[in-house]
């Protein structure tokens, strides 16, 4: 209900987590600047709440049921990506209006053009805006090793191609502008929430605010100055709960301060390309940033004994200094760095966890300990329990009676397995790949991988097209017979297999049916991820 209240019911006791009130205020003074302050909650109530699952699939079933009135798609191509793909395009057109931030007009931006859609009957007003590549736009990126680096703009954008923060900057001044005049306490959020970013926008004035900077000059009991409003910090430790601080991403506080590339050269830590590796262990601390505070190895306490001592000298990477009276080495402590072995949660690696100790498992739907369940659809029965499917997932049973629908398909019908990749000539949803003539030359058309077992039972040659049919559509491919797909034996059972790439659409240069067409509206458990990787079909050649 409150700032308070909140706090009070999602702040642990205990682990790092204790400090969530630092983290959370920092953010919200980052976004409403000088308009937030203690005797409004720091404008706490003005932030969005979620109110139920908004994954992938419930978000399509929401579309569906004609709950969303708009929604703004950047870089997305849901009229191919995502599952039972006929139903999530189908529900795009209970939209009343779509904007779409692309390179090209992909499916999405056009799914009017859908084979078997009539565009009469389409009532969602689509505005396609044309948006500038990663290499046309200066900006951040962040790799699965959670790398960041800067990157500048190399190339020009064509025509009235944009970067996204222009894009967002020219959208957000003018709704600011039509509510300029509103004295209502519910616009109060959007017209003082900190919009200064330059005209046109600078992206490094964002990096600013999501690196975060101290909102006010903050002294210490004996008057030495801890910071300088305006300063960037250079580690998220800094950060308040009074609002002196302001931090848009507290995990990144520090990425874009400045710091020493390790040649003297002093410059935003992103920006870094420093070479040297002191440890020889590959870490490269002056090569850009690592989230958080440049700590490359995540529970690095676990890299030393319980005494503090390198398990490996080869592989030291952090240890304690007992004559220092802290942790020294080659990467950030991920812990108090002057906690000694010997002190109350010296040995507790975990930091982000409420006992400081490593979990065998993780206190989501589906556990505790590892279990096999058989996807929604399977020809076999489950060979490990009597639970065939997992007793936790979301089952959808969305329009079942018509056409479009959530369908399932079961192995009278449908005995054949089924999977969905990309190969390497293809990224994501296409609107990158098949629009490029290289690519597309390289893979013009939708394919299908089957065994020659399988081929040979259903009169099928390599380069025939074959339909792959499930309980939910059906795509048309080019047939590859291939030594690469093997048919599997379940409990003495053969059990066909067939891959598909899920890349292809009716836009751009190498087009074919889309084949999350076939794929169910399911997803896993914890997270919600559709179940592309498992499902039924079966296969004919096309006459």
């Amino acid at each position: 209900k409150n700032l308070a209240e909140y706090i009070q019911k999602e702040t642990p006791k205990t682990s790092y987590w204790s400090n969530k009130p630092k983290f959370l205020i920092s953010m919200l003074k980052a976004f409403w600047g000088d308009a937030a302050t203690k005797d409004n909650d720091f404008y706490f109530d003005y932030l969005p709440k979620r109110a139920g699952d908004h994954s992938w699939i419930s978000l399509f079933q929401a579309l569906n049921a004609g709950k969303i009135k708009g929604m703004f798609l950047m870089g997305q191509n849901p009229a191919v990506s995502g599952p039972n793909n006929r139903m999530e395009r189908k529900s795009l057109g209970n939209l009343d209006w779509m904007v779409v931030m692309e390179l090209f007009e992909t499916e999405t931006a056009g799914f009017w053009h859908a084979p078997g859609v009539n565009p009469k009957d389409i009532k969602t007003e689509v505005f396609l805006l044309p948006a500038a590549d990663a290499l046309e736009k200066a900006g951040s990126i962040v790799t699965s090793g959670r790398l960041i680096q800067w990157r500048p703009a190399v190339a020009r954008a064509p025509g009235e191609a944009k970067y996204d923060i222009w894009i967002l900057d020219r959208l957000m001044k003018a709704i600011k502008q039509a509510y300029a005049g509103s004295t209502a306490a519910k616009d109060r959020g959007l017209l003082d929430m900190v919009w200064d970013y330059g005209d046109p926008p600078d992206p490094e004035r964002v990096a600013m605010e999501i690196n975060g900077y101290w909102a006010a000059d903050v002294v210490d009991d004996k008057g030495n100055i801890v910071g300088k409003k305006g300063d960037l910090f250079t580690t998220f430790g800094v950060l308040r709960d009074d609002g002196t601080t302001a931090s848009g991403c507290w995990i990144y506080a520090g990425y874009f301060a400045t710091m020493d590339d390790g040649e003297g050269r002093r410059l935003p830590a992103c920006k870094r390309r420093g070479t040297k590796d002191p440890g020889g262990l590959g870490t490269y601390p002056y090569w850009g940033w690592v989230w958080p505070v440049n700590r490359h190895i995540i529970y690095n306490r676990c890299s030393a004994d319980p005494n503090g001592k390198p398990w490996s000298q080869e592989k030291a990477l952090i240890w304690w200094d007992e004559a220092q009276k802290k942790w020294v080495g080659y990467d950030v402590p991920d812990f108090v760095p002057t906690r000694a072995p010997t002190d109350p949660g010296g040995k507790d690696p975990f930091i982000m966890l409420t006992d400081g100790k490593g979990w065998l498992f993780g206190p989501l739907a589906d556990g505790p300990f590892p279990e096999h369940y058989e996807p929604l659809e399977s020809p076999v029965k489950n060979l490990l329990s009597g639970t065939q499917n997992n007793p936790v997932i979301k089952l959808w049973t969305t329009d079942q009676d018509k056409e479009i629908g959530d369908h399932v398909g079961t192995p009278d019908k449908f005995p054949i397995v089924a999977t969905t990749y990309r190969v390497v000539e293809h990224w994501q949803a296409g609107a990158m790949s098949r629009t490029l003539p290289w690519l597309a030359e390289a893979q013009p058309e939708l394919f299908v991988e089957l065994s020659k077992d399988l081929a040979s039972r259903k009169g099928i040659q390599n380069g025939d097209k074959v339909i792959v049919t499930s309980a939910r559509g059906q795509v048309t491919a080019v047939a590859i017979v291939t030594d690469r797909v093997q048919p599997l034996v379940v409990d003495g059972k053969k059990v066909d297999l067939v891959g598909l790439p899920w890349h292809f659409g009716w836009a751009g240069i190498a087009t074919g049916d889309v084949v999350n067409d076939l794929t169910p509206h399911i997803g896993d458990a914890n997270t919600m991820i559709p179940e592309y990787k498992a499902f039924l079909v079966d296969i004919r050649k096309a006459v």
